[in-house]
């Protein structure tokens, strides 16, 4: 198929070589042909059945003749009888249908990571809120905590924080995520390639009483503020430098969303 991302693509495969030749002498084979139509990925297969290939060109091929032609061959014996068997492979049917099957695969992966969030989701409701403050067990983790510090007014407490990725996809930005007892802090960065770059190029401040609601799918948090503007960013599992994903992911949409515990205890941040 070479390159081919739309359209359709041939293919003909020789069977069986006859002693017919074609319009300029070339030697010929019954071969079978098969269509597959390409849009990015296969979406579907055509069976064309037989055609007469040229023995030396995997493309060039002569429209299979009528009954009655082919039966005058069979007779003169430039034509096999019976013709030789064929049958669209295992393989083709999984090329030619794949964009449906990367479809599929996609809907099942996305329902077993919906079912996966909601089953950690609820034990994670188990779980009291915290409202810190956050372990600093890592060298990242009080870097983090040393950056707030100096910007804590009086009374004002940090309660979570964390490592996100803007988009996971391309890690090229990343954020030191820091939730204090009034706002939320976002500290720009850049993601290192063997471990986390302790450095701040920049930073972002939204007041919590601006946040209305903070869901979290698949460890990314949409937060939706008062003027109905969102943002989103991904807050990755793994704590191999980072001591408190997971408690930001439990806790704090539950801290910035109006919602309350059981009980009907509101929940204070």
């Amino acid at each position: 198929m070479g390159g081919m991302a739309f359209g359709w693509d041939e293919t003909i495969d020789c069977i069986q070589d006859v002693e017919l030749k074609g319009a300029e002498d070339e030697p010929l084979c019954v071969a079978h042909k098969t269509s597959k139509l390409f849009v990015i990925a296969g979406v579907y297969v055509r069976d064309d059945g037989y055609v007469l290939r040229k023995r030396d060109d995997l493309h060039s091929y002569y429209p299979w003749p009528d009954a009655q032609q082919v039966a005058t061959w069979q007779g003169s014996g430039s034509l096999p009888t019976p013709l030789p068997a064929y049958s669209v492979s295992v393989a083709d049917y999984l090329f030619g249908y794949s964009l449906w099957l990367i479809i599929l695969g996609s809907l099942v992966v996305a329902g077993l990571k919906r079912v996966a969030t909601r089953r950690r989701q609820a034990r994670d409701a188990a779980i009291p809120v915290s409202l810190g403050p956050p372990q600093l067990n890592t060298d990242a983790d009080r870097f983090i905590a040393q950056t707030v510090q100096p910007m804590l007014t009086q009374g004002e407490r940090l309660q979570h924080q964390a490592w996100a990725l803007t988009d996971p996809g391309a890690v090229t930005h990343c954020y030191y995520v820091a939730l204090t007892s009034q706002r939320l802090i976002l500290f720009d960065s850049k993601p290192g390639a063997f471990k986390p770059v302790l450095e701040v190029t920049g930073q972002q401040e939204v007041p919590r009483a601006d946040i209305v609601e903070v869901k979290e799918s698949s460890y990314e948090l949409t937060f939706t503020l008062t003027e109905g503007r969102s943002f989103s960013f991904v807050v990755p599992a793994s704590e191999k430098h980072f001591s408190n994903q997971k408690a930001f992911v439990r806790d704090v949409p539950r801290l910035l969303s109006p919602q309350r515990m059981p009980g009907g205890v509101a929940v204070i941040g």
